[in-house]
Parts: C-alpha cells; structure tokens; sequence
C-alpha cells in the first residue's frame, strides 16, 4: 500500500481509523471520566464493612455512640463523599493498638490505614484510605480532664 493520499482507498481508510479513534476516545470518557460513577456497588459495600470494623473496635475500646459525631466533609461547599468522625476518648486510649487492630481488619478489603499524630492538640486521625481515595477520617480526641 502506498502513502499516498490522493488514491481514494488511503483516504478513506484514513478517515475511517481517526473516525474509530475519535468514537473510541468518546467512549472512554464517557464510561471513566469525571461525573462517571462507574460501579459504586463495591466502594458501598466496602465502606459499610469498614463501619462495621470501626462499629466492633468501639465496642472493643468501650467508645459509647453519645462520643461519636459523624458527617459527611465537604469542599467548597460541595459534598467529598468522605465520612468524618469525631470520638471523644478518654486518656488511657491506645491509638497505636486501634490502628494496629484496623489495619489488620480492613486490609483484606485493599483499604489502608494512615494515622497522623498531633500531640500539643492531643489528637490521633486515621484515614482510611480505599483506592487512593479517602473514603472516612476519624480523629480521636482525648477529652479534657475536669478539675
């Protein structure tokens, strides 16, 4: 086959590989690209079997649902799909066993664990994170002590 693009047959078969690629880059973005929600049955799945992980270590570490406050964050105003919790602990919480426990727990689910530590505000977040995403934050707060 010739380069050359005056014969008819070149042409058309030129035209008909960038019509293929033009329709095959559509499709693509329309199945993965932003506003797609592709198949959200697995992530809901996995994020209610980390609830029930978090659900059976609160109960482990005696945390009453009165010290969990739950909301959904968002970003400028528009919802993340990341669930935060706040729990109020008392100071003999060991958060490097909670995080040791949960890790264990959701690392079958492909789910991480990342713990971060701020010890002049006496807090402990974990973010678990599923996919690259960050799919629930939860910061322990030691609770003040009242003298």
């Amino acid at each position: 086959m010739s380069g050359d693009w005056t014969d008819p047959s070149v042409r058309w078969r030129g035209f008909a590989a960038g019509a293929l690629a033009l329709m095959a880059c559509i499709l693509a973005v329309a199945t993965f690209g932003p506003g797609s929600t592709g198949n959200a049955a697995p992530r809901v799945n996995v994020e209610q079997r980390i609830g029930a992980a978090l659900d059976t270590l609160f109960a482990r570490e005696n945390i009453t649902p009165a010290n969990v406050k739950s909301w959904r964050a968002t970003a400028s105003g528009k919802p993340t799909g990341r669930l935060a919790q706040r729990v109020t602990v008392g100071r003999s919480f060991l958060s490097l066993k909670f995080n040791h426990d949960l890790s264990t727990m959701v690392s079958l689910l492909g789910v991480r664990v990342v713990a971060v530590e701020k010890t002049k505000e006496e807090t402990v977040s974990m973010h678990i994170i599923c996919g690259g995403v960050t799919v629930r934050s939860v910061a322990f707060v030691t609770e003040t002590r009242k003298e």
